[in-house]
């Protein structure tokens, strides 16, 4: 049987198998706007003259008679709950003759630009045959003048409002007859086959037609209830959670089947930094231009408000947020409830722990401290099945509506299983880690100490986040306490181990070093030399320790790379990788060995090295890798000079130094240079300096500038280079001198006449280099 439309009918020619000649396939969409029909009492084929929805009779079963559209006076709208039962009345214009007469229903979703059958936003129902995708009809009563049918839609249809049209085949004839009203279809938690079923009647009761509760604020030693009016059935609530699931969300009509999808949907519809939704979030202090969050007493308000100015509401916080997102979720049928976490973590680094950084003077890095602890946070549970991560993962989901963090782009948050939360599940979706976080970070102190060097743990709490997470009670206003749902009791063994392989699936640096610093049964300890001078041995080496009973087996791979001062790495200098079997309760250490012949030759400038340490425990796939850098220091020349330096004065200096390195020293030159000391002066070595030998130079300096000046000395040679040092001194004025009675020049030569002008030197500049050798 084809499911196609039939333009020379006018109706949907599949749902009457016994018709002739039918027409070719043509696609759904192309199927024209039905035409209501003339009705002619008299006429002498079956006419369908008007619907009744049966309102009141509906209501009552469905758990929707509350429903501000139920009740209106004039025009009430049909509310149903999917996957069950309502019954319609078609008032005709005579007896129905079962024999000849034919009747489909045609359901189509009001906001699909393109219904099809394939999306499910268009369905066609023959009644009286067989159920088709879960839909069915078939007729309940017939009399002269109606016919009552008993319809039932499927347990997975589209959430939001339908057209309803009856599609009359009579005398060989079919006919057209839409319903002038539209209809809504909701979430079911009394039909077992909808993802939404909750069982008990008090739990439904509460979780989905309780339009008033208590949201707890405060803190942890002050717990405060607040009533809060949820208002799900009042005017415009349906009509507007509807429209942020369309327009805001921009939502397709075929997702709306799915809790999943539309409830992580509400959690990014309700807040408006990157949607325009339905509150603008404000936790400065200054409220001018809309209403303080603590003014709010229920969603009410500011759905209708948003609803008709089409404009985010000024201002909201976590239980404005909340408490919106109970109204939206109870009004379109899924079970919710408001949650609030006191000492709730917010965890901006996805490391599953609050890190706080001080310095060597404990001082805290504001600039790298980006965790905080609220006082309480209030976020929102929903209640479904989760066939797409599996059913243990079923029951109670976080979803959060307050824009703390963006997920896959946007604002929002959840739904995150409860069941995942507490056992630690993160790699399931969605927002797992987050919110295990906010309920059971451990609280982190470490001392930083650059981003090359290893933080270092120095305290840690983990007993203090997530503390009573509270609701209100099924059926009374009092607080229930449901920690327990979200971890196991703080410092027992279960809480920890679930934190432990928490933090094995987390790729966060952090989380790596607190894993290695506290819960893992091996624990790493990666050490090296203080900076050496060139020319000596260096190490690195990594302690392990196993803690444990249990017997390990290690992979442990240690390098040395040269560095470039810009933090590239250049030659590998040397590896060594080593297999160990640690046994229970004891340590083992690895060297890696570097000698002078080993990096001489591939040296960058500035003598630096990267050293890494990468190990691997086989039996929990634990990974452990940290690294430094570390550098060969020069050694700094040594320079003297003799007592009393005097500008025009010349002063004997020397500079001198051990060569530290394993070979010897050739083509050794010094360069002196110092303003207002000397010019430039290069001194040329003759001599090889031997191993340990020391290099040393004599050189003459003749200030023209008194007061403090600074003498610098470097050193080069074929072995080794950028040597240097220098010395500050302070060079006192020449004494003024005293003139002879004959007026003679006491400056003056003395085989030179009183009397004769003596020519002054020229000075040399430093670019006029002078060699002198030892």
């Amino acid at each position: 049987m084809g499911n196609y439309f039939s333009k020379e009918s006018g109706c949907f020619a599949w749902l009457f198998p016994k018709k002739p000649n039918l027409p070719p396939k043509v696609e759904t969409e192309d199927r024209p706007k039905p035409v209501t029909p003339v009705y002619n009492d008299r006429a002498d084929y079956l006419a369908v003259k008007d619907f009744d929805l049966r309102t009141a009779e509906n209501g009552s079963l469905h758990h929707t008679s509350q429903y501000e559209l139920m009740e209106r006076k004039e025009d009430p709208r049909l509310v149903v709950r999917r996957g069950q039962e309502f019954t319609i009345v078609l008032n005709t214009n005579k007896a129905m003759d079962k024999e000849t007469d034919k009747v489909s229903l045609v359901f189509t979703v009001t906001d699909a630009k393109s219904p099809s059958f394939g999306n499910q936003t268009l369905v066609g129902v023959s009644v009286g045959a067989d159920p088709y995708n879960g839909w069915s009809a078939c007729i309940s009563d017939s009399s002269e003048g109606s016919i009552t049918l008993t319809v039932k839609t499927s347990c997975t249809a589209i959430v939001g409002e339908w057209n309803l049209e009856a599609d009359v085949q009579s005398d060989d004839k079919t006919h057209n007859y839409p319903c002038k009203n539209t209809f809504f279809i909701l979430f079911n938690p009394w039909c077992q086959d909808d993802p939404v079923y909750l069982e008990g009647e008090a739990e439904k009761q509460e979780y989905v037609l309780n339009d008033s509760g208590l949201i707890w604020r405060g803190t942890s030693t002050s717990l405060r209830p607040c009533p809060w009016n949820f208002a799900q059935f009042e005017e415009n609530v349906l009509e507007c959670v509807l429209y942020v699931l369309t327009k805001i969300c921009k939502m397709s009509a075929a997702h709306r089947s799915d809790p999943i999808k539309v409830t992580r949907a509400i959690s990014a519809g309700v807040n408006s930094p990157d949607d325009s939704g339905i509150l603008v979030g404000n936790w400065s202090g200054d409220y001018s231009g809309g209403c303080s969050p603590t003014k709010w007493g229920g969603s009410q308000l500011i759905l209708q408000e948003f609803y008709k100015k089409k404009e985010s509401v000024k201002y909201g916080q976590c239980w404005v947020f909340s408490g919106v997102v109970t109204s939206a979720c109870r009004a379109i049928g899924i079970p919710c409830r408001s949650i609030t976490n006191f000492s709730s973590a917010h965890d901006t680094q996805a490391s599953l722990t609050i890190d706080y950084f001080v310095d060597d003077e404990g001082e805290p890095i504001k600039r790298l401290i980006s965790d905080s602890v609220w006082n309480f946070h209030v976020w929102n549970e929903v209640w479904m099945t989760r066939d797409d991560i599996g059913p243990e993962f079923g029951g109670w989901q976080v979803i959060d509506a307050t824009p703390q963090e963006e997920s896959d782009g946007q604002y929002r948050c959840g739904p995150a299983s409860l069941a995942a939360i507490k056992n630690g599940k993160i790699l399931r979706p969605y927002d797992v880690p987050f919110v295990y976080a906010e309920v059971n970070a451990d609280k982190l102190l470490w001392k930083y100490r650059g981003p090359s060097q290893p933080m270092k743990l120095l305290g840690k709490k983990t007993d203090v986040i997530g503390q009573f997470v509270s609701t209100k009670a099924v059926g009374r206003y009092m607080r229930e306490d449901v920690t327990h749902l979200y971890k196991y009791a703080e410092e027992s063994k279960e809480e920890r181990n679930v934190m432990r392989n928490a933090l094995r699936m987390c790729e966060n640096v952090f989380a790596r070093y607190y894993l290695n610093e506290e819960l893992e049964d091996v624990e790493f300890d990666f050490q090296l030399n203080d900076d050496i001078i060139i020319g000596q041995p260096f190490r690195s080496s990594v302690i392990i320790h196993n803690k444990s009973h249990n017997e390990y087996d290690v992979e442990v791979i240690l390098r040395a790379d040269t560095m470039l001062y810009t933090g590239a790495t250049k030659d590998l200098v040397k590896k060594h990788k080593q297999e160990l079997n640690i046994k229970p309760y004891t340590k083992e250490t690895v060297v890696l060995e570097v000698t002078y012949s080993d990096y001489y030759c591939k040296l960058a400038d500035q003598c630096a090295f990267n050293l890494a340490c990468l190990a691997k425990v086989k039996q929990t796939d634990f990974e452990y890798f940290a690294q430094d850098d570390f550098r060969c220091r020069k050694p700094d020349i040594k320079i003297q000079h003799e007592e009393g330096m005097v500008v025009r004065q010349e002063t004997k200096c020397t500079a001198s130094f051990t060569n530290p390195l394993p070979v010897a020293l050739t083509k050794g030159r010094f360069m002196v240079q110092g303003a207002g000391l000397t010019r430039v002066q290069f001194i040329k070595l003759k001599e090889v300096i031997p191993v340990g030998g020391e290099a040393k130079c004599e050189f003459m300096v003749k200030p023209i500038i008194g007061g403090q000046r600074t003498l610098t000395v470097m050193f080069e040679s074929r072995q080794l280079e950028d040597v240097d040092g220098f010395l500050t001194v302070e060079v006192a004025e020449a004494p003024l001198p005293v003139l002879p009675s004959n007026g003679a020049d006491p400056t003056a030569p003395d085989d030179v006449a009183p009397n004769t002008t003596v020519e002054k030197p020229t000075e040399i500049t430093p670019s006029e280099e002078v060699t002198e050798e030892a």
